[in-house]
């Protein structure tokens, strides 16, 4: 079966990691090279990284994310 995730859900793992990591969303953002209001955004669900932004994060972060792609 095919699991659909939505913003929410990206947003919650992505808020998971860096939680994980202790980093606050300024912290976690310069890291990215992302601002904190878009880290904020990308959290709560509100924002919608492109894929270029969600490439950022695997590499950086040495995330699977293409996981949620998959089916």
């Amino acid at each position: 079966m095919v699991e659909i995730f939505g913003l929410n859900e990206f947003g919650q793992m992505i808020k998971e990691v860096r939680k994980k990591r202790k980093l606050t969303q300024n912290d976690f953002a310069q890291l990215l090279g992302f601002t904190a209001s878009y880290i904020s955004r990308i959290e709560s669900g509100k924002a919608n990284p492109t894929l270029k932004a969600i490439e950022q994060m695997e590499n950086k972060l040495n995330l699977k994310i293409r996981i949620f792609f998959e089916y």
